[in-house]
């Protein structure tokens, strides 16, 4: 047991540092946005310059003149912003259940009554962070496909046909899942803890 308590004292130091990081990255993350979102109401000129895109591996860079409207570049960066927003929001949260389940082991209380609510609140946590990931970068993909002009862009000689296929990242409904499970064997094992302290 006291090697449980160390491992949660430890692991609630580290979610500290995390929640400290996931702040700050969502705050810088939405004033960069911010930043581009004003320049590009009081300079629309900068769209004509330079443009660049980058897609997974690979970097496009454009000839001078060569730009987005700036409808689309507004869209692209609010996507950017409120995903940037939300993300880090349901991430914080996930942080701050994590803090309270680790609470009663700190405690030596591993199965008391409410952990496994709130492993399924997590559960539920992780499923919204799935679902807001894959509708940012489907939104992305979307404006992109439309407004960036990449068959004026790739095409020619060689290339024939530009197409885009939005990814589909499943990793946080696999934690979802697991987490659900786990929800239900904590729950088992807090009934199990009930009645154990109602024989004594």
């Amino acid at each position: 047991m006291k090697d449980l308590k160390r491992s949660a004292r430890t692991l609630n130091w580290i979610l500290n540092a995390v929640f400290l990081f996931l702040v700050l990255r969502g705050v810088f993350a939405a004033g960069f946005h911010c930043v581009v979102l004003y320049k590009l109401f009081t300079d629309p000129a900068a769209l004509s310059g330079k443009m660049g895109l980058t897609i997974d591996w690979l970097t496009l860079d454009a000839a001078n003149g060569f730009g987005i409207d700036l409808d689309t570049a507004v869209y692209m960066k609010l996507v950017q912003l409120v995903s940037a927003v939300i993300i880090t929001v349901i991430a914080c949260q996930c942080v701050h259940r994590l803090k309270h389940i680790l609470l009663p082991i700190e405690l030596g209380q591993p199965f008391r009554t409410g952990i496994g609510g709130e492993i399924r609140k997590l559960a539920r946590h992780c499923f919204c962070l799935g679902w807001a990931e894959n509708l940012s970068m489907l939104a992305s993909v979307i404006l992109i496909e439309n407004h960036y002009g990449l068959q004026e862009l790739l095409m020619n000689d060689p290339i024939t046909g530009v197409s885009i296929h939005p990814e589909f990242r499943p990793a946080w409904f696999f934690v979802t899942a697991v987490l659900v499970i786990l929800a239900m064997v904590f729950r088992h094992g807090e009934q199990l803890q009930t009645l154990a302290d109602e024989t004594l």
